[in-house]
């Protein structure tokens, strides 16, 4: 039998998802906690993340003991586990979205994540509810508000097309969030899940104040508004080294970034760039979690996991690695499960690899006597 303080179930973990993001939301902040996850189905992603804080477990027939069995919708893992208390976490608006409600004889408490959700439930069962908030925390990573670039152009060789993609390439290998608005007919011409593309209009002035960058990386330009327009309005830019930008008194690291016709960008240039990003202080409402979840301590340790040292072989392929949503450096250095570690070292569609293992230093210790002798001798004199 399986133990644990508190369990949540959730038949389906899709990609994305409030609920979803609920059961990630309590496994980070609340990871001290013996917390763990029952599920029938799930997103890699979904489990990925979740993996890296609390135990999972994908039902297949297991039985189960615990404290707190927290049920989300679904009730049908309840005779699978003994409990001491059974609970349903309310999430929908049952009444509106004409949801019908579960009847299940074991479960005694009922938590709604807010007040309209508690209203709609007790008028539809009759059984009463309290409310316990949605918990939400913030990562470092969270608080850095992205990269926001506009740009408006036709997307042909000219204008700078390739370099987009480049400059795009480019942004991925940093880790850092980014969004590009691009102003243009020529829609979808560069695929990329941070481009949108918006229509084109007569004044975009006012998203241009918004903007942490204004880009144009064309080959030539006789005197471009665009550029200019971010310049009166103090918008920096991210602009090729053409004539009539530098008579613009476009100074570099001061109101732009000049990236070289080839957009072989310095990466010190680049980190100077992504720096520049402002931080936010979010305001966190509390919720009571902390009064509800059985307070025996996690004693959980991601298993299997390697440390491994990124390739170039992502950098010249472009290739995302599919967890870390991103493109790696060369160099850098992360985990990864055994499962993982096979299709890195070379098992994958390029049949290259993309990582190697890092191997642990071991330093040996050298003897103090070793160290006395040595310093002992003598240097020769020289002749």
């Amino acid at each position: 039998m399986i133990e644990h303080a508190n369990i949540f179930y959730m038949p389906y973990l899709n990609v994305i998802g409030g609920t979803e993001q609920f059961v990630y939301e309590i496994a980070k902040k609340y990871s001290k906690y013996d917390i763990a996850v029952i599920y029938k189905t799930g997103h890699e992603k979904q489990l990925q993340r979740l993996r890296r804080l609390i135990p999972l477990y994908q039902y297949t027939g297991q039985k189960f003991k615990c404290v707190n069995l927290f049920c989300n919708y679904a009730t049908d893992i309840c005779k699978q586990v003994k409990a001491e208390h059974y609970i349903q976490v309310i999430h929908a608006m049952y009444k509106t979205n004409r949801v019908k409600p579960v009847n299940e004889p074991l479960i005694e408490r009922y938590l709604a994540v807010s007040e309209i959700a508690k209203k709609e439930y007790e008028e539809l069962t009759g059984i009463e509810c309290e409310v316990v908030r949605n918990p939400l925390t913030f990562t470092p990573e969270d608080k850095q508000k992205p990269i926001l670039l506009v740009s408006a152009t036709r997307l042909t060789p000219e204008k700078g097309k390739d370099r987009m993609i480049e400059l795009a390439r480019y942004l991925d290998t940093t880790g850092v969030k980014w969004l590009w608005l691009i102003f243009t007919n020529d829609t979808c011409v560069i695929d990329h899940k941070n481009i949108a593309y918006m229509k084109p209009r007569l004044d975009i002035r006012s998203f241009l104040q918004i903007a942490t960058y204004g880009v144009q990386l064309s080959d030539c330009e006789g005197d471009c508004y665009f550029t200019r327009e971010c310049e009166a309005l103090g918008i920096p830019l991210l602009i090729t080294p053409i004539e009539s930008f530098k008579e613009q008194n476009l100074e570099e690291g001061k109101n732009c970034y000049y990236l070289p016709f080839n957009m072989q960008i310095d990466r010190d240039k680049l980190d100077k760039i992504i720096n520049k990003i402002p931080q936010y202080k979010p305001y966190i409402r509390e919720d009571r979690w902390e009064d509800i979840l059985e307070h025996k301590l996690s004693t959980y340790k991601e298993e299997n996991m390697i440390e491994v040292e990124a390739l170039r072989t992502y950098e010249e392929l472009g290739a995302k690695d599919s967890e870390l949503d991103r493109i790696p450096r060369e160099g850098e250095r992360f985990e990864v499960s055994k499962e993982r570690l096979e299709v890195l070292l070379g098992k994958n569609g390029w049949n290259k690899p993309f990582v190697k293992v890092v191997e642990k230093e071991v330093k040996k210790a050298v003897a103090p006597k070793e160290k006395e002798e040595k310093a002992i001798i003598p240097k020769k004199k020289k002749k």
